[in-house]
């Protein structure tokens, strides 16, 4: 099935969605965010990226050694740091101040310090937020089982 046999149901969900009253619509925006970081806490846990690919592994030590049974970024799937923010005309899952940073170093790859102060490594990408396929249909299913 293509993926343009669904064009008139996202149509039709976008417009009902939209004549919500703005409250109805925080309500159900905020169900959907609350879902999405529950799956990508999921996927940080797995160590998946949202397109369904593992995340690069750890470099080796000096040693030759790498720390397979220590996950990464374990921190950041934490509720406390990755953040809701919901309004009537739109969500948002992200994190702030030295944990963006943090995040957004390994969502996008890049040069970061290890620790304050000492040496400046170059990370792998390694996506940590993203809705995937999977999400978008589930959040469709969100919204007619519990809205429509």
């Amino acid at each position: 099935m293509s993926v343009d046999a669904f064009a008139d149901l996202d149509d039709w969900l976008k417009s009902a969605v939209a004549a919500l009253a703005p409250a109805a619509r925080k309500t159900l925006l905020r169900d959907i965010a609350r879902d999405l970081r529950k799956r990508n806490q999921a996927r940080i846990t797995r160590q998946v990226a949202p397109d369904g690919e593992k995340w690069k592994p750890r470099k080796k030590s000096p040693r030759g050694k790498v720390r397979t049974a220590a996950k990464m970024l374990i921190g950041l799937r934490a509720a406390r740091r990755m953040r809701l923010k919901v309004k009537a005309d739109g969500a948002e899952i992200g994190y702030e101040g030295r944990t963006a940073r943090i995040a957004a170093v390994h969502q996008f790859g890049g040069l970061d310090a290890v620790a304050e102060g000492g040496p400046r490594v170059r990370y792998p990408a390694r996506p940590v937020l993203g809705i995937s396929a999977d999400d978008r249909r589930i959040i469709a299913n969100l919204l007619v089982e519990r809205w429509f």
